[in-house]
């Protein structure tokens, strides 16, 4: 088993190995957790372990850090250490800290948690679950979890009841339904406007809209200041302005024979053994009670160190076999993005697939193609192709409609006759769905007049 990989079954371990399984754990914490996370996790540890010395993070561009100071083993040094933490301002909450707040005050088993904290991993930007049930079961199973329609329900449904209002819902659409009041006497009326006439109401169609529902026009407006107060973006109402920016922990890059992939730690908090302590526990001049308990923790110490150093090398491994495969998208763009899977790369680097979906849960990747999450470049085969992506036709959906003529804008048939002409035939309907799930509006509202 490889270090972050943890046996699914403890049965027949012995004591040796149960006494390892909270360094286990927490290699595997600090795998999984993206940069400011790890920074604050590390944090805590440094003020919880006199043997541990740290440096704050730089604002660079990944160059080396200058040696960190150690920190002096007084009494003075660490008042003035514990005030200096004192005035730090509280670190920002991720989408993650919010959610696992919830879930930690809800009756569930640890199986549904598992499941709440999977699908918030497959949110996209906007903090909506637009992935199919069939990509987030495939997604599961890599992650480790077993494939169960019911039991992915069943977390969908739970997800969606979690603050802020609107999270988990599949669409633009199902997230605004999921910030209505289920006990507003318009709730009715709200959901109808939303699902069936959003295209009337997005060109100016009031009047056939009121029409329809029977309401006076006076009426419909006041409906729709209710609906203008609900957010499209979910996660907007969560992190406003203050938001820390995503700090891509990969870099990757093309160099003219093929890329270089670099892992950034200039964002995460510098951390090492303190060699003041180490002396002090050589110092025989201290008790051994003194000497046992500072070699306590600077084993810890020393451990958490490593764990940190082989998070990176753990993430620059696997980060180098993902753009192995995908080495069209690097050099092609999106459109060119191969089907992959975790299980694929784990077998390659001789790890469990536990490994990779810790490696790349929460963190994301720089490429001459802008910010992707690390968990995009996974990717299922279309439907009748072994070399394309799902998600190709999608991205080349939105490079037709990036390069047409904005004064005479693609119709959907249209569009069908040009993705057909590229490779990927699809139905009509099909091309009015990929518009809506990249929020691009139909031909009458894109064109521009000269």
């Amino acid at each position: 088993m490889d270090s972050f990989g943890l046996g699914q079954h403890l049965r027949g371990t012995t004591r040796q190995e149960m006494l390892l399984l909270p360094r286990m754990l927490q290699s595997i914490e600090v795998l999984q957790l993206p940069t400011l996370e790890l920074s604050s996790y590390l944090r805590e540890a440094f003020e919880s372990n006199e043997a541990l010395a740290i440096e704050e993070p730089r604002e660079s561009t990944g160059e080396d850090w200058d040696a960190p100071q150690g920190r002096r083993g007084t009494r003075e040094d660490s008042e003035r250490h514990d005030e200096m933490l004192r005035n730090q301002p509280a670190p920002e909450k991720s989408l993650a800290d919010i959610v696992e707040e919830q879930v930690v005050l809800l009756e569930i088993s640890e199986l549904r948690a598992e499941w709440v904290r999977f699908l918030i991993g497959c949110l996209d930007e906007k903090g909506y679950l637009s992935a199919t049930d069939e990509e987030l079961l495939e997604l599961a199973a890599q992650a480790g979890l077993e494939p169960d329609e019911a039991e992915l329900a069943c977390s969908v449904a739970l997800l969606q009841t979690f603050e802020p209002k609107g999270i988990g819902g599949r669409n633009a659409v199902e997230a605004l339904l999921l910030q209505l009041d289920t006990e507003d006497p318009e709730y009715d009326l709200l959901c109808a406007l939303l699902e069936d006439f959003l295209d009337e109401i997005a060109t100016n169609k009031l009047p056939g809209v009121a029409k329809s529902l029977g309401l006076e026009l006076s009426r419909l407006e006041e409906l729709l200041e209710s609906i203008r107060s609900l957010n499209p973006n979910p996660v907007a109402m969560l992190v406003g302005d203050s938001a820390p920016r995503i700090h891509p922990e990969v870099t990757v890059e093309l160099d003219g024979v093929g890329f270089r992939v670099r892992v950034d730690q200039s964002g995460l908090l510098g951390i090492h053994v303190d060699p003041d302590v180490q002396a002090i526990a050589k110092d025989k001049q201290q008790t051994a009670e003194v000497r046992t308990y500072l070699r306590s923790k600077l084993d810890q110490a020393r451990f958490l160190v490593r764990a940190v150093e082989q998070r990176r090398e753990t993430l620059l491994r696997v980060a180098g076999r993902i753009f192995h495969h995908q080495s069209r998208f690097l050099t092609d763009g999106p459109g060119h993005l191969a089907p992959l899977r975790m299980n694929q790369v784990a077998d390659e680097l001789s790890v469990h697939v536990s490994t990779v979906s810790r490696s790349v849960a929460g963190k994301y990747a720089e490429t001459p193609w802008g910010v992707h999450p690390m968990r995009w470049f996974f990717q299922s085969a279309s439907a009748g192709s072994n070399s394309t992506a799902r998600v190709d036709a999608r991205d080349v959906l939105r490079e037709v409609i990036d390069k047409e003529d904005s004064s005479n804008p693609l119709s959907d048939e249209a569009l069908v006759e040009e993705m057909k002409r590229r490779g990927h035939p699809m139905a009509r309907r099909t091309v009015a769905k990929y518009r809506g799930e990249l929020n691009i509006p139909s031909s009458y509202r894109r064109r521009k007049f000269n």
